[in-house]
């Protein structure tokens, strides 16, 4: 089984799907956050659909911050939103 195979949990559908099918968003140890990392990025990460309405889900009473651990951080959402429009 490879790593493609592994399948990963949307934090605003629950669904499960491969790395493929959705967004990552990886915290490190020093607060940076990255939207669709390279595989020499590690750290704390979330995944979620590659849709509006998970999207919004996601940050609705600040639920992706809470998985990072982190405060929020004003340009994320549109980080994220310029990933799924490409």
């Amino acid at each position: 089984m490879g790593e493609k195979d592994i399948k990963r949990k949307c934090i605003a559908c629950n669904s499960l799907k491969s790395r493929d099918e959705l967004v990552k968003i990886t915290i490190n140890n020093k607060k940076e956050i990255k939207v669709m990392p390279d595989s020499k990025f590690f750290g704390r990460s979330a995944y979620i659909c590659k849709n509006d309405k998970c999207l919004e889900t996601a940050f609705k009473k600040d639920k992706i911050y809470k998985i990072l651990k982190t405060k929020p951080a004003e340009d994320l959402k549109e980080k994220i939103r310029a990933v799924l429009e490409n």
